[in-house]
């Protein structure tokens, strides 16, 4: 009977916690369902200013009683479409999104941005957020069109300095200065405007000679600073007496101590020549030393269609594909011309040294016992070979081991040579000069161009 009682009690006891879980969840639901106050804000911002291609945030303080079910933040024009699911529905929530602007966004324009705060209850509150591109974050650009960097200018002349300037937003101030010219000018821009050009002539004093530096700092409205400077050689009498020719193309690629020494044109000692074989994207550059420094001709990065003198030059390539090309290039005009050569003459399958003197060799002047030379993978014209050099070593060419003809092939001026050669020329026929080695042993490799007729001979 005791038992029952008790069984009784138990059972009475969890109908009431049953119903009392039940008054409170069915209280909690129309808690819910009343609820007609919107979520609030503060610290909420509604005004951006930023740019183009630059991040930004949206962000501020969100407040619910009930509890807060998502954020949905939407612009098509920017293909935002964020929706922020609050699934622990928190009373506060701390908004921090952060958004990258498109970077063909037009700089000065607005844009509106809607931000929907949606609670438990469904209460939605829109907050409208402007988003203007009027932040100036970028620098002005300054284009100097002259004097180009490295290039050369007599003492005496005037020098002509034309430098264009451009601004988003607007250009404040110009500063142009060279203490070597005696140039210190600040010019007060203004008044919004985007564009401007420096066009002057100022006076090479007599009396310098050597590198000089002129400096050009911009300024913008917003306080943006681009600060750009050209060096350049003045002097009395500048003469270039050796020009080379490096890069892909060259045969010791981009060594500079092993460069293709270019020759003077008999028509004017101006401008410099080197023939070579160039094969596509294997570009050159020019250069005044077997060194990187001082004069290092290229491709100006910001207008390939100038020559500059400086070590951020660009290589040059050449629009007609590979072949043979003829350049020409004049260091003081900075000036270049490329003409592709007509190729003419027959390959030769084979290619020999004929001599004397080549250790480990029976050669002594039998073509027999002629050394052979193996063709390049890539350009059938050149053949290479290393050799190992006596104290004492004649060399020519013969294209068979049969005889001296029909391939037989020296050099214009033979006799006693100094190496490293960079570049020798050779002559096709009979009784054309060879070349003396004498007291240089050591391994050596020898590189032949018969279209181009050109020896290198650099040791190993």
């Amino acid at each position: 009977m005791k038992n029952k009682l008790l069984k009784r009690i138990h059972s009475t006891k969890v109908i009431l916690i049953f119903l009392f879980l039940l008054i409170v969840s069915c209280n909690s639901d129309d808690d819910i369902t009343q609820d007609n106050i919107a979520p609030e804000t503060e610290s909420f911002k509604t005004a951006i200013s930023t740019a183009p291609n630059l991040e930004f945030l949206f962000e501020g303080i969100i407040k619910d009683e009930t509890g807060l079910k998502s954020v949905h933040i939407k612009y098509a024009d920017w293909f935002i479409d964020k929706v922020i699911e609050l699934d622990e529905h928190p009373k506060k929530f701390n908004l921090n999104y952060k958004f990258l602007v498109p970077k063909d966004a037009i700089a000065g324009s607005s844009h509106k941005v809607n931000i929907n705060i949606k609670d438990l209850g469904d209460n939605i509150i829109t907050k409208e957020v402007l988003v203007t591109l009027d932040l100036d974050i970028t620098k002005p650009n300054l284009i100097f069109e002259s004097p180009l960097v490295g290039s050369s200018h007599l003492t005496g002349d005037m020098l002509p300095i034309k430098i264009n300037i451009t601004d988003d937003f607007g250009i404040q101030t110009l500063h142009v200065k060279s203490d070597d010219l005696n140039i210190d000018e600040t010019i007060t821009i203004g008044n919004g405007e985007k564009n401007y050009t420096y066009n002057k002539e100022h006076l090479i004093p007599n009396g310098l000679d050597g590198s000089i530096t002129i400096e050009v700092t911009a300024i913008d409205e917003q306080g943006n600073q681009s600060i750009s400077e050209v060096d350049i050689i003045v002097g009395s009498n500048i003469t270039y007496t050796n020009l080379y020719l490096v890069g892909g193309s060259a045969w010791y690629r981009w060594d500079p101590t092993k460069a293709t020494k270019m020759w003077k044109d008999p028509n004017d000692d101006k401008w410099f020549i080197c023939e070579f074989y160039y094969k596509t994207n294997d570009d050159i550059k020019f250069i005044g030393q077997l060194d990187w420094a001082p004069y290092n001709w290229g491709l100006d990065p910001n207008d390939k269609s100038k020559i500059i003198n400086a070590q951020n030059s660009e290589a040059i390539g050449f629009t007609d594909g590979d072949g043979y090309y003829r350049v020409k290039f004049n260091p003081y005009s900075l000036e270049y011309t490329d003409e592709k050569i007509t190729n003419n003459i027959a390959e030769e399958d084979d290619m020999f040294i004929m001599g004397k003197g080549f250790v480990g060799s029976n050669l002594d002047w039998n073509p027999t016992n002629a050394i052979p030379m193996v063709k390049d993978s890539s350009n059938p014209f050149v053949f290479s070979v290393e050799v190992e050099f006596s104290d004492s070593v004649d060399l020519k060419y013969i294209g068979q081991n049969d005889g001296w003809g029909p391939y037989d092939a020296g050099f214009v001026t033979g006799g006693q040579v100094q190496i490293p050669i960079n570049y020798v020329k050779g002559a096709v026929g009979g009784g054309t000069a060879d070349l003396k080695f004498t007291g240089q042993p050591g391994v050596y490799k020898i590189t032949y161009d018969y279209f181009l007729l050109r020896t290198t001979i650099q040791p190993k």
